[in-house]
């Protein structure tokens, strides 16, 4: 029994810690509302915190216990209160947002869960392509948006750039990992596809020089460095191409979801300069 209750503490955890990496953000239950347990990182404080989740210090003073606020510092985990001010259900106009998900809990049903995201039970299966209201424990759902400035934005209000991990050299100036890494990382990003966006849409072949199976891609939302699995629907064939940065505003890729290095088409089992696909990614 110790056992089994240690397993899943643990992956509990893990699940935690691998949604804090990528910022895809998991929501707990609290006091009748949504909140972030998050993982301060160095060079974190209060203010800061503030500032990127568009809230009042105080509210995440009062959200946490006093001594977790006086002994903050790496590692440390507080809350951060989901409120109004900071939480959408409809996506706004405006970047500076990011999904919430929520990991169903053995007595939660659609109907707690939609009256804590303030939407209908519709809504909520729309969100998630739910067929009806039966939930599983440990299924994981879309529940919105919450506002918050990414890591290497300067806040315009205190030109303070915000904390951001070290930059990586462009991406044709390093050594590219083998192409067998990039499945790795797309199952590290994606949770082992419990986490995922899709997409269908036209792809759009261009001309980049990759090596050994190293496939490169433009897209419009996906952030830099997210690995998007490309799959052509009409023979199954699917690669795993790593974005460079947004889709290109020029007549080649016009109407396109993506664009992908032309390499890939043999992979893909593809002959013209463009092709429907499917593809899935982390959302953040």
């Amino acid at each position: 029994m110790s056992r089994s209750i240690f397993i899943v503490v643990f992956s509990l955890f893990c699940f935690s810690c691998l949604a804090q990496e990528q910022d895809s953000l998991k929501a707990i239950r609290k006091n009748g509302n949504w909140a972030i347990q998050y993982v301060v990182k160095p060079g974190e404080f209060i203010r800061m915190l503030a500032l990127r989740f568009s809230l009042s210090e105080n509210a995440i003073i009062n959200a946490n216990e006093p001594e977790k606020i006086r002994s903050i510092g790496p590692g440390s985990v507080i809350i951060i209160p989901i409120q109004p001010e900071n939480y959408f259900t409809v996506k706004q106009p405006l970047g500076n947002q990011s999904e919430l998900y929520y990991k169903v809990a053995e007595k939660d049903d659609i109907g707690i869960l939609s009256t804590y995201s303030g939407v209908t039970k519709t809504q909520m299966r729309s969100w998630n392509s739910l067929k009806g209201n039966t939930l599983h424990p440990d299924q994981v759902l879309f529940i919105g948006w919450v506002k918050m400035i990414p890591k290497d934005t300067s806040n315009p209000a205190t030109m303070m750039a915000y904390p951001s991990h070290k930059k990586k050299p462009a991406a044709d100036s390093v050594k590219a990992p083998v192409s067998s890494g990039f499945d790795t990382v797309y199952a590290r990003q994606t949770m082992n596809g419990q986490n995922i966006l899709t997409e269908k849409g036209t792809a759009v072949f261009f001309e980049k020089a990759a090596k050994g199976g190293i496939y490169l891609a433009f897209h419009n939302t996906a952030r830099r460095g997210t690995i998007i699995k490309v799959n052509n629907p009409g023979n199954g064939k699917y690669i795993y191409a790593r974005v460079l940065g947004p889709i290109p505003e020029t007549k080649q890729f016009s109407n396109s979801i993506i664009g992908i290095s032309e390499s890939a088409k043999d992979a893909l089992g593809v002959s013209d300069n463009k092709a429907w696909c499917e593809l899935s990614y982390s959302p953040n």
